[in-house]
C-alpha cells in the first residue's frame, strides 16, 4: 500500500443479522467469540486475508490473545468456532487465512498526505532554483540532468500488469488450477497493490495466490502434471 492510501474494514448493513453471526453470538461469550473475530479481520487486512507472525513463526492462541487483547480460552475456543463455519482456515504452513477479507477490503487516497507530498516537492523545486547557478546554461543543464535521471528511474520501476493470457500460461507452466481472470479483476480493482506497497512481480503473486488455496484443489497432482503437453495448452490457452 502506497503512502497516503489507506485501507479500511467493510461491514454489511446485515453483518449481524447473518445467520452464522446470530449463531455465534447465542453462545455462551459468543459476542466476545464476534468481537475477536473482527479483531483479527482488522489485523489481516495489510496482508490480504493472511496472519503470520513472519516468514517463519506463526501465529499461536497466545500470540493472538496478546495482540487482540482477548482471554486465552476465548480465543482457543472461538478458533474452533471459525473453523467449523468456514470463517477461518488453517494452511498447511499454519498461516491463519481470513476467508472473507477480499470481499471486505475498501481503500481511498488521504488527500492530506498526497497534499502534503505535493508542497514538499515544490519547495524542493523553489530551493533548486536558488541554489541554480547565476548562468542559465548551467542551470538548465542541471535541471535537464536531473530530470532524465528521473524519468530514468521511474521507467526502471514501473510495472506492467499481465494480461489474463500469460496468468494462464504461467499456471500452466507451474502446474497450478488458477482462474486467470479472476487473479486479474482482483489485482486490477485494488490497483495492483498488495499490501502497503505496488506490486513487483505478478508471478510471484500468482505463486502467494496457489499457496492459499488447498492444494487437492488447486494443485494438480504429479501424475496430472506429466499427462498434460505443455506446448498443447500454451497453444490452446492463446486461443
Amino acid at each position: 500500500m502506497a503512502e497516503g492510501r489507506f485501507y479500511w474494514l467493510k461491514l454489511k448493513r446485515d453483518f449481524f443479522k447473518r445467520h452464522d453471526i446470530q449463531i455465534i453470538e447465542s453462545m455462551p461469550n459468543g459476542k466476545d467469540y464476534v468481537l475477536f473475530y473482527l479483531k483479527m479481520l482488522v489485523e489481516s487486512i495489510d496482508h490480504e486475508g493472511a496472519l503470520r507472525f513472519s516468514e517463519t513463526i506463526p501465529y499461536n492462541a497466545e500470540m493472538l490473545a496478546t495482540i487482540t487483547q482477548t482471554n486465552i480460552d476465548i480465543v482457543r475456543t472461538a478458533m474452533k468456532v471459525f473453523d467449523k463455519f468456514g470463517m477461518v482456515e488453517m494452511l498447511d504452513d499454519k498461516t491463519i487465512y481470513m476467508t472473507e477479507v477480499q470481499k471486505m477490503i475498501g481503500s481511498a487516497v488521504d488527500n492530506d498526505a498526497a497534499n502534503r507530498k505535493r508542497r514538499q516537492r515544490e519547495r524542493e523545486k523553489m530551493q533548486a532554483l536558488l541554489t541554480c547557478d547565476t548562468s542559465v546554461t548551467k542551470c538548465h543543464e542541471s535541471k535537464n540532468k536531473s530530470k532524465s535521471k528521473s524519468i530514468e528511474k521511474e521507467v526502471s520501476r514501473r510495472f506492467t500488469p499481465p494480461t489474463a493470457t500469460e496468468v494462464r500460461e504461467y499456471a500452466i507452466e507451474k502446474g497450478y488450477r488458477l482462474d486467470a481472470e479472476q487473479f486479474v479483476d482482483f489485482y486490477a480493482s485494488k490497483d495492483w497493490m498488495i499490501g502497503k506497497n505496488k506490486m513487483k512481480d505478478w508471478r510471484a503473486a500468482v505463486r502467494n495466490w496457489q499457496r492459499r488455496e488447498k492444494p487437492q484443489k488447486n494443485a494438480l497432482s504429479p501424475e496430472m502434471s506429466h499427462d498434460y503437453d505443455m506446448d498443447e495448452l500454451r497453444r490452446r490457452a492463446k486461443e
